[in-house]
């Protein structure tokens, strides 16, 4: 019985030791290597824009509130589909349901959005990526056959003055709370 206790007390470290290091084991293991872009759609959705503004508030705000700000609004306003759906913002912050797509462009477009208000445009901006996954080097699209596991939507959010690059996964940041990740 000692031994089952012990057995047990070591698997909720190891379980809680996940948690807490999820994201750096993440980043670790996972590399997001880009293979295209989506175009930029400009935000018009007025309800949206109403919210980002109230809660932005006529505050300057540095590029990691509106990062953050951006992964916000998109989790509360999107939950995750596998099926096919809108890859315009302006339409899934309506339908409150998106893939991969749909997530990428609405973080996008809400970010790029709150760079023109803050007028952070020649310092920064947000690009809209396609990507495949890699996982200890092996691509894991190539173990799908399914047309939904082809690539991965993703973002770069870049430093213009000093090329600086923060990768953002939208979807992956609404369920695991992974802020940021690896990409080549």
């Amino acid at each position: 019985m000692n031994s089952l206790k012990k057995v047990i007390k070591y698997f909720g470290i190891l379980i809680i030791l996940l948690i807490l290091f999820r994201g750096f084991l993440y980043r670790a293991l996972v590399n997001y290597s880009k293979v295209g872009a989506r175009n930029h759609i400009t935000l018009t959705d007025k309800n949206l824009i109403t919210e980002i503004d109230t809660q932005t508030d006529e505050r300057k705000l540095s590029i990691e509130e509106i990062i953050s700000l951006s992964n916000k609004i998109t989790s509360e306003r999107l939950s995750f589909t596998f099926n096919k759906t809108s890859s315009n913002p302006n339409v899934v912050s309506e339908l409150k349901k998106a893939n991969c797509i749909g997530y990428s462009a609405l973080f996008n477009s809400i970010g790029n959005y709150m760079i023109r208000k803050q007028e952070l445009g020649d310092n920064y901006e947000f690009n809209h990526l396609v990507g495949e996954l890699d996982f200890l080097g092996i691509n894991i699209h190539s173990l799908f056959n399914s047309p939904f596991f082809k690539d991965h939507d993703f973002n770069e959010i870049r430093n213009k003055q000093t090329s600086e690059i923060i990768f953002v996964d939208p979807s992956l940041r609404d369920y695991l709370r992974i802020e940021n990740v690896t990409s080549e």
